[in-house]
């Protein structure tokens, strides 16, 4: 098969076989739940200080070993890898840092065309109203983000993967493989999104706090970094 092939991804198929392998793998799945909750905790404790960015770390190599457990590569903890898988990530990070970024100031592109001195006074009056209020803004910026989060994310995210197995990391090639999986891929941020958001606001609701919530999103995230390593396989398994 070619890279121009388009395959089109079986969500449907993938979520049930993520489950089941969750299910089946019931004990080590609750395992790196347990650590996730752990290393999440220490990351709420340690928010705004010098020692949130170590915890960061231990973040990226537990999920990197979680990775390279679904998919078998032995050994789990392998720094080589994970060192590689700086690449790719560290370009996602700053691939969607850059869209946020613009996303942010382009509310601000009419001040700069010019149109009236009137047009300029009312337009800045109206954004220094909703900045100060913060919310329309930060809907709206988070919906542009979760339409292109397939582009600068969820299909990127496959290149990380694909790098930690000790392949490519080239997100290029990843977009090439998951082309015309726009929809499918979308659907998985809308479900990983809204599944963590009402999660958070039921417990914030029944009186719970944010541990609470790391305590239920802790395997959420874990079955969900199932769903992503079960589309790596899809797409890339004939490369193997």
């Amino acid at each position: 098969m070619t890279t121009t092939t388009v395959r089109k991804l079986p969500l449907k198929q993938i979520l049930q076989e993520a489950w089941e392998y969750c299910a089946r793998s019931r004990r080590v799945s609750l395992a790196f739940s347990a650590a996730a909750y752990a290393i999440g905790a220490l990351a709420l404790l340690s928010w705004k200080s010098l020692f949130f960015w170590p915890v960061l770390v231990l973040i990226y190599v537990l999920w990197g070993a979680s990775f390279r457990y679904y998919l078998n590569r032995k050994p789990y903890f392998d720094w080589p890898a994970l060192f590689n898988s700086l690449i790719p990530s560290t370009k996602i990070v700053v691939l969607s840092v850059v869209v946020v970024s613009v996303l942010v100031l382009l509310p601000m592109a009419p001040l700069f065309m010019n149109v009236s001195p009137e047009f300029n006074a009312a337009y800045a009056q109206f954004l220094q109203g909703n900045f100060e209020q913060k919310q329309l803004l930060i809907w709206a910026t988070d919906l542009v983000f979760l339409l292109i989060s397939p582009l600068i994310a969820y299909r990127p995210f496959l290149a990380w993967i694909s790098a930690l197995s000790g392949r490519s990391g080239s997100l290029r090639f990843a977009w090439s493989r998951t082309k015309g999986n726009y929809g499918a891929f979308l659907l998985i941020a809308v479900m990983t999104n809204l599944t963590l958001v009402v999660t958070h606001g039921l417990i914030l609701f029944c009186g719970g706090n944010d541990y609470m919530t790391l305590l239920f999103a802790a395997p959420l995230t874990i079955y969900f970094n199932v769903v992503s390593a079960k589309a790596y396989e899809f797409f890339f398994l004939d490369i193997e």
